[in-house]
């Protein structure tokens, strides 16, 4: 999907692939540096890795992916179309208000401290209560269960 639309495997929230997927960090064989995907790049796999990617202009596959933690999941070609629904089907079931939330959690994870990180979350569950959304989504579980 990065590379379909063009955008770093960074930026992607979820990654899926197929087990026939590819990726590399080609600049250096064209002779130019890699900035932008790379810089980014060591957040996601160690910097040991990114290094690696970067300076052998190397090509790895999925399942090395997957063990690196560039992507999340590796399927089959034929089942990449259902994984990906499924996956969004999932994030369609919880709270958008919940998600939106989290999704900027997350983002501000990867830069503060972990009591600063702590503290905001503590904060955000707490405001979260006065939006309904908890409760709705609470009453609809239980509901189920009966």
């Amino acid at each position: 999907l990065a590379k379909r639309c063009g955008y770093p495997v960074r930026w992607i929230d979820l990654r899926i692939a197929s087990q026939d997927a590819k990726f590399a960090m080609p600049e250096g064989k064209v002779g130019i540096p890699s900035v932008i995907h790379a810089a980014l790049l060591p957040r996601l796999i160690g910097w040991g890795r990114a290094r690696w990617l970067i300076l052998t202009a190397a090509t790895i596959d999925a399942p090395t992916a997957l063990n690196w933690g560039l992507v999340d999941q590796v399927v089959v070609e034929t089942d990449l179309d259902a994984a990906i629904a499924a996956t969004a089907s999932a994030i369609a079931e919880c709270g958008p208000e919940a998600m939106r939330s989290q999704k900027a959690l997350l983002k501000q994870w990867e830069e503060l401290p972990l009591t600063e990180s702590i503290n905001l979350s503590v904060g955000v569950f707490g405001k979260s209560f006065l939006t309904g959304e908890p409760q709705r989504h609470m009453q609809a579980f239980l509901d189920r269960r009966k």
